[in-house]
């Protein structure tokens, strides 16, 4: 199991009251409490240029290592393509893999060490033949605060520019590509200079890893605009621009579309555009945009895309261009997306389950925020349960109302408990509420599964990921220290809006509670004999109250409870919600 918790998505947002509050990431608290287990296809792309220099890293000898790391740790040449330690990108797939590559694993040397670890090539590269020149390379990498830096010399050694993978600032625990391909301008250093050298740069502390082949310097196109990530969602309460893999015909509102442009070319570029389109129904274009060489931006579309309340799929195609004639445009495009508008199931995961989070099997709720546009009523919750969770653990759904007022997490209601079967694993289950719940719009809502886990004798509940989410997006609540944090994993919970959801048959209480609320006592009146110890516990999973039970009925004191919600078990029995209100 692997640390984790999920994706900057540079979504386009607006604030809200509610989203003023701000979270600490889950991450840096407990970093092993998300993994993944789904390879990442190789992104394949046509090699540009005409090759300056190349180097695909077969003989160590071209290559110096030193380091200021504590203990100490440089860089390493290895062939071994299943030493990285992270499973969605176990093993590397890189064209030259078996000729050996360039890595450095920070999570193998523990949480107190320390890595600034620099490999340099040994040689000085003409390049005076060539003004623009731009840098390519096959990399993967996880990020967890680390920092990723390559540098450029063209005086021997003397000086060095910078030119910065990751600072450290990004959302943590996102994969790339396996492998993603970089292609950095570095004509500014380079062009025109028979002096240059290479170094690879990697610092972290406990972070994951660096992984880099088939690195060369090629002669760069005039116009090349390349389109890195597609951004996309709706507005809503919440402040952040939301993206629903499924929407309810109920809660219809525009789609916005853009994209992160750049350009990697040597020429500026006036007029880039970013288009979205979906066959018969939308097109969508940004405004032209100067985007100068070695820069990028963020392009949207003019127009939203607003479906039609009727059952369809809608696939989104992406491209980005200008007026100016590309020499190979492969990299202009990214893969569609699909839109299913439906009749009651509202979802923000793509439907592949790509990972899991857990608490190492200590208590913990974790689920995403949904933006409610119209009036509607709930009545159950969709989860998917990971193929790692344990059978037998027992686990539940709740539903919070995110207060605008006070930035917290406001209890609604719950589903009863469920014991996890042989069935549910990698599988979908659905909680139905207790009380079907109106929800209002212009407002946000978060829902949760959780457990109360079992003291970290197993896994206990693995609830599915799909990805990654935007930050403050997705909320995680860890019973250890009663604290909520966001989650940059996304979690595959759901809203369903069907009313046969909520009526699933449920076993037979053990016992009657009256009255319901309480106010200073509550009478248990069972359906058996019963001689042993009640337990009442709070929404949290920490017992507050035992009281030993002789015979069919008994009363219980609940003066000394403060108003909430908490949870009557008998031993081996299953559990009664009880309101308390003086």
């Amino acid at each position: 199991m692997k640390k984790e918790i999920l994706l900057l998505a540079l979504l386009i947002g607006y604030s809200a009251p509610w989203s003023q509050k701000q979270y600490a990431d889950i991450a840096t608290k407990n970093k092993k409490n998300v993994f993944e287990h789904a390879k990442i296809k190789s992104q394949q792309v046509r090699p540009k240029g005409i090759t300056i220099w190349s180097n695909d890293f077969s003989n160590s000898n071209d290559w110096t290592f030193d380091n200021t790391s504590l203990p100490l740790l440089d860089w390493c040449i290895t062939n071994a393509a299943d030493t990285i330690p992270v499973t969605a990108l176990r093993p590397a797939l890189f064209t030259s893999v078996g000729n050996g590559f360039a890595f450095i694993d920070s999570d193998a040397q523990g949480q107190s060490a320390n890595q600034n670890a620099n490999m340099t090539y040994s040689g000085m590269i003409d390049c005076s033949n060539y003004l623009n020149i731009s840098l390519v390379f096959e990399h993967s990498y996880r990020t967890y605060l680390d920092t990723r830096i390559v540098r450029i010399s063209n005086d021997g050694g003397n000086t060095w520019t910078d030119f910065t993978i990751t600072d450290g600032s990004e959302p943590t625990a996102q994969n790339t590509a396996n492998p993603e391909i970089a292609s950095i301008n570095v004509s500014a250093v380079a062009g025109g200079n028979d002096s240059v050298m290479i170094q690879l740069n990697y610092q972290g502390n406990w972070g994951w890893y660096w992984a880099i082949d088939d690195i060369k310097l090629t002669e760069t196109d005039q116009y090349d605009l390349k389109l890195q990530k597609i951004i996309w969602g709706t507005d809503g309460a919440l402040g952040t621009r939301l993206a629903y893999y499924q929407v309810p015909t109920a809660q219809i509102a525009p789609i916005n579309f853009g994209g992160i442009v750049q350009n990697i070319g040597v020429q500026n570029i006036s007029d880039a555009v970013f288009a979205a389109n979906i066959s018969g129904l939308y097109s969508g274009i940004s405004a032209p945009s100067q985007i100068n060489a070695a820069n990028q931006d963020t392009l949207i579309c003019a127009a939203s895309f607003t479906p039609a309340a009727t059952n369809a799929v809608h696939s989104v195609s992406f491209n980005t261009s200008s007026s100016q004639t590309e020499q190979d445009a492969t990299n202009n495009t990214q893969p569609n997306i699909d839109i299913s508008v439906n009749d009651y199931i509202y979802a923000r995961d793509k439907g592949i389950i790509l990972g899991g989070v857990y608490n190492a099997g200590n208590g913990f709720e974790a689920g995403p925020t949904y933006d409610i546009f119209e009036n509607a009523t709930l009545y159950a919750i969709d989860g998917y349960i990971n193929a790692t969770s344990e059978i037998g653990s027992e686990v539940f759904a709740k539903l919070y109302f995110n207060n605008q007022a006070t930035g917290d997490f406001d209890f609604i209601d719950e589903s009863l408990p469920y014991i996890i079967t042989q069935a549910d694993l990698g599988q979908k289950h659905t909680f139905a509420l207790q009380t079907p719940q109106a929800l209002t719009a212009g407002e946000s809502y978060t829902i949760v599964v959780g457990s109360y886990g079992d003291g970290g004798v197993s896994n206990d509940l693995v609830i599915a990921s799909s990805g990654g989410a935007p930050t403050q997006t997705v909320f995680y609540f860890d019973y250890t220290d009663q604290t909520w944090y966001y989650t940059s994993s996304q979690t595959m919970i759901r809203m369903n809006f069907d009313q046969a959801s909520g009526m699933e048959e449920t076993a037979e209480p053990d016992f009657q509670l009256h009255p319901n609320p309480a106010q200073n006592h509550v009478t248990l009146t069972l359906n058996y004999n019963y001689d042993g110890i009640i337990q009442v516990f709070n929404v949290a999973g920490q017992c507050v109250k035992t009281q030993k039970m002789q015979g069919l009925t008994t009363n219980l004191s609940t003066s000394e409870l403060n108003d909430g919600v908490y949870f009557i078990k008998m031993n081996g029995g299953n559990a009664q919600k009880l309101i308390v209100q003086h």
